[in-house]
């Protein structure tokens, strides 16, 4: 009788090893992406809903959705320019079910100390969109339809042409190389993209730095002006504004946007995302989507090109650093 308990406390044992085996083994297999993703993943959006952060992350949803065999939910976690949400991110566990999607303002948050971390305390899926430039708009009766004459009215005008900012921002480094470029500018902090576009419509301040699309509509209208473009080149969804460079002003900083991972998320999960977010990238109705809301086109690079890309942006902020917490 003892001789049967003891086979049956030792096959009971053996069974419970065997299931922890098993549960390690499924664990194995979820790491190396055989089984991922297993439930919805969750995007974390360091902005509000309805800005061009917001609205490119949503773009990729319904693809990756596909893709992915699984939901893919945003959830908007706003403050401290997006710092709050990269945390949250980055101590999350490293299970594939939390992803960051962010742009380059995460190295200006780094840069000023916002944030005490940067991309090294992530995995880097891809770069998946690059914005189609921030425009340097004015009201149509400033009398300036370009930067060469904002530089002249400026110079006759000294002091008097306010710029709306966000402090601390990219909009911000953008403002200090135009006063760099030699243009008479003073900041006014005007807050988010929209709250700039109603200070600019209300007469409150004289030029914005902003995305296409949340100023398209009083550019279509002609209420307002656009004088230039601070990406390096002409963008193909407006190609008849001229570039800041071209006109022969050094303002120029790419924003990229990207998703990333906890640090130490498994390999095999963080390129499989990155895969289907390749395949959403060429989609043609993704492409659509994007053009008719941002002038936007389609943009991808691996996670090798797509930390370089990021790394060049953070050279740039870096140099301004100090100016922004002056």
């Amino acid at each position: 009788m003892k001789r049967m308990v003891s086979a049956l406390l030792a096959g009971a044992v053996c069974m419970g090893l065997l299931g922890g085996c098993g549960t390690q083994g499924d664990g194995a297999n979820a790491a190396k992406g055989g089984e991922w993703p297993a439930r919805p993943i969750t995007v974390i959006v360091p902005y509000g809903a309805g800005g061009d952060t917001d609205f490119n992350a949503r773009a990729y949803l319904e693809g990756l959705n596909q893709q992915l065999g699984t939901s893919v939910v945003v959830s908007n976690v706003t403050g401290s320019g997006g710092s709050i949400a990269s945390r949250q991110v980055k101590d999350s566990e490293p299970d594939g079910y939390t992803a960051l999607f962010f742009h380059t303002a995460m190295n200006v948050n780094q840069a000023i100390g916002t944030a005490d971390f940067g991309l090294d305390e992530f995995k880097l899926a891809a770069v998946v969109g690059k914005g189609p430039g921030e425009i340097i708009v004015a009201r149509k009766d400033a009398g300036y339809t370009n930067l060469t004459e904002l530089a002249q009215y400026a110079k006759e005008h000294p002091g008097e042409v306010k710029m709306g900012i966000e402090t601390g921002t990219m909009v911000h480094i953008n403002g200090k190389q135009m006063q760099d470029a030699g243009i008479d500018i003073s900041f006014v902090d005007a807050g988010g993209a929209s709250d700039r576009v109603a200070a600019l419509a209300g007469g409150h301040i004289d030029l914005i730095i902003n995305a296409y699309g949340t100023v398209k509509d009083y550019l279509e209208t002609g209420e307002f002006v656009a004088l230039g473009q601070v990406n390096a080149e002409r963008s193909d969804g407006f190609p008849d504004i001229p570039t800041a460079t071209e006109q022969g002003f050094d303002v120029h900083l790419e924003k990229y946007y990207f998703f990333a991972f906890p640090k130490d998320t498994p390999d095999e999960i963080v390129q499989k995302f990155a895969e289907a977010c390749k395949a959403v990238s060429e989609e043609p109705a993704y492409a659509e989507n994007i053009m008719d809301a941002y002038r936007q086109t389609p943009f991808y690079a691996d996670a090798a090109e797509g930390r370089k890309l990021l790394d060049s942006t953070k050279e740039i902020i870096d140099r301004y650093a100090a100016e922004l917490l002056s």
